[in-house]
């Protein structure tokens, strides 16, 4: 048997994310080119917070997306946590650690029912999230009556807004390891390989026998976990407590995603792409701030950006689909059977 394999067989996932690293890295060299204060290491600090909010929950919203959910109530988790955390430090006297972990519980507690509604009840995500994204924000904004409460005065949520270690900000030293952990548990083990497999074809892997409910669940859970990690950087970073926080994060970590090659379809993508696409949607929103771009002309430009990068990541994967095909074995060229010399009857006939 011979096998003709197909040319330029380029690997799916380092395709993608080598293109992005080079958008990426065009895209700093232009905002530092057009302003001269994106370099900065004050703002590569302020911006680097930014990034730790974003990239914590865009972590286990890749994971959603791959088995094809979607979770647009992170920012409201994101809310509801941080009034947790300061009313019950500010106003109930509860000590800053037992705050922190009571934030991080209901954080946790709303991921959970998101995906106890998808998995039991088997509502869709979109509207179970499109839901709670409304209840949770209401909660919030019952629980803090409108007003706010700062936490500038207490140590901790100063260390968690402005500390450094190694004069590295104290939010990458979460938020990196993170990365790689999550990016070798998708690439090396069973389970990662089990999203992608829901992803492809959930009803093939029922029958394969990956417990998809029970993933589901954890991924939902994980990312209501994040997104109370992301809330106490952001309040720590804001010195502030308020139900208005973390509006529009669900966006920017779609967008993020997606830009870094997460498939809206499931079944696709890295956590290393949508690291970089962090980067990318962090930073475009910087320097767009830096050059003055108004807020809702900088909504139109990463929306735009979020339609363009789809368009291009469906068009790269027919592309990659085209290049890498599995070997197709063709049978060697056999010499044709001497006829009998004695055919039988049946032959004869």
């Amino acid at each position: 048997m011979r096998e003709i394999r197909r040319p330029g067989a380029i690997a799916r996932g380092w395709t993608r994310e080598g293109i992005l690293l080079g958008i990426v890295a065009g895209l700093l060299i232009a905002i530092a080119l057009l302003t001269p204060k994106f370099l900065t290491a004050t703002n590569l600090q302020i911006t680097s917070r930014y990034l730790v909010e974003v990239g914590l929950v865009a972590i286990p919203m890749t994971m959603i997306i791959l088995i094809r959910g979607i979770d647009i109530s992170v920012g409201s988790i994101v809310a509801l946590a941080t009034i947790v955390l300061g009313f019950s430090w500010s106003v109930y006297r509860i000590p800053m650690v037992a705050a922190i972990a009571l934030a991080l519980t209901v954080a946790t507690l709303c991921g959970l029912l998101n995906g106890l509604a998808i998995t039991r009840l088997r509502v869709p995500d979109l509207v179970v999230t499109l839901s709670t994204l409304a209840i949770y924000r209401g909660i919030a904004e019952g629980l803090g009556g409108g007003g706010r409460v700062y936490l500038y005065e207490d140590p901790i949520m100063r260390f968690l807004g402005e500390g450094q270690i190694l004069g590295i900000p104290v939010g990458l030293w979460v938020f990196l390891p993170a990365v790689l952990i999550a990016g070798l548990v998708l690439d090396r083990t069973a389970w990662g390989r089990s999203l992608y497999a829901i992803g492809h074809n959930e009803t093939a892997a029922r029958f394969a026998g990956i417990r998809v409910d029970r993933i589901r669940l954890l991924v939902y859970t994980l990312s209501g976990l994040a997104s109370g990690v992301s809330a106490l950087f952001m309040a720590g970073r804001l010195g502030t407590a308020r139900a208005t926080a973390g509006l529009g994060l669900e966006f920017e970590v779609i967008t993020a995603v997606v830009v870094g090659g997460t498939a809206i379809s499931g079944g696709e993508g890295s956590i290393w792409g949508s690291f970089l696409g962090v980067v990318m949607v962090t930073a475009l929103r910087n320097g767009l701030n830096l050059i003055g771009v108004p807020s809702p002309i900088q909504a139109m430009i990463i929306g735009a950006l979020l339609v363009l990068t789809v368009l291009v990541n469906e068009n790269l994967r027919v592309r990659i689909r085209g290049w890498v095909r599995p070997a197709t074995p063709v049978p060697a060229h056999e010499a044709e059977p001497a006829p009998a010399a004695n055919p039988s009857p049946y032959e004869r006939r």
